[in-house]
């Protein structure tokens, strides 16, 4: 008798159980219904989709040698990782990418607003079909494919240390090893001013060039004046 009777305790336990399984089932599945018809009116901003939108960037030229030959392409998907690196995006199928991943090496050179005219056409034609080796005048310093355009304001001599593949771009990431930078645009302190500098910025929504306006306001100090009601 006293094992039926626990038989009987045990059923029932465990008819209780399953009870408040399936009523957490159904809460569950409630809560989940109520999520889907969340009012979504009331944001106060027009979603557009997934659009990168981390526009203007600084236009740059990278300088490569593809079978030995010079070749310039112009990138503005680029971006600082720390104090020492940088990362380009480059399209997969860009001639210049074949220099760049059997070298190990590249040049970045800062495009100024003089420099448009010829950056924009070595980013409008391939080295496939183009030979752009004579676009710009250039030197080399202490990495071999490499080569560094001598108009261009600030040029840095890169190694590249990854390679970040995505479905259609080949994003190399890279050391900045030497930063070469013309006299004339660094201030009385040997800092490079931006205004001397004038880079030229690209925004790929509209596909157009811009130019840096005025400085308004001063790094980690304009925040002091927040006051948090």
């Amino acid at each position: 008798m006293n094992i039926q009777k626990t038989l009987n305790i045990i059923l029932a336990l465990s008819l209780v159980v399953l009870l408040i399984k399936v009523n957490q089932g159904e809460d569950i599945s409630k809560s989940g219904d109520s999520a889907e018809v969340t009012d979504y009116t009331n944001i106060p901003k027009k979603n557009i989709g997934n659009h990168a939108a981390l526009y203007p960037t600084p236009t740059t030229v990278v300088g490569t040698k593809v079978d030995g030959k010079v070749n310039w392409i112009a990138i503005a998907h680029i971006g600082n990782i720390g104090f020492d690196c940088l990362i380009l995006s480059s399209g997969k199928s860009h001639y210049s990418n074949q220099g760049i991943k059997k070298n190990g090496t590249l040049s970045v050179n800062l495009v100024s607003e003089s420099m448009m005219v010829p950056a924009d056409f070595v980013g409008m034609k391939s080295g496939k079909d183009v030979d752009k080796s004579n676009v710009f005048e250039y030197f080399e310093g202490t990495l071999e494919n490499a080569p560094m355009i001598k108009s261009s304001p600030i040029t840095m001599e890169c190694e590249v240390i990854d390679v970040y593949d995505t479905e259609h771009h080949d994003n190399f990431i890279v050391k900045v090893v030497n930063t070469y930078v013309s006299e004339t645009v660094l201030d009385e302190n040997e800092k490079i001013d931006f205004n001397k500098v004038k880079p030229l910025l690209f925004e790929m929504p509209k596909r157009g060039y811009y130019k840096v306006g005025e400085r308004v306001g001063d790094a980690w100090k304009e925040g002091n004046k927040f006051k948090n009601q």
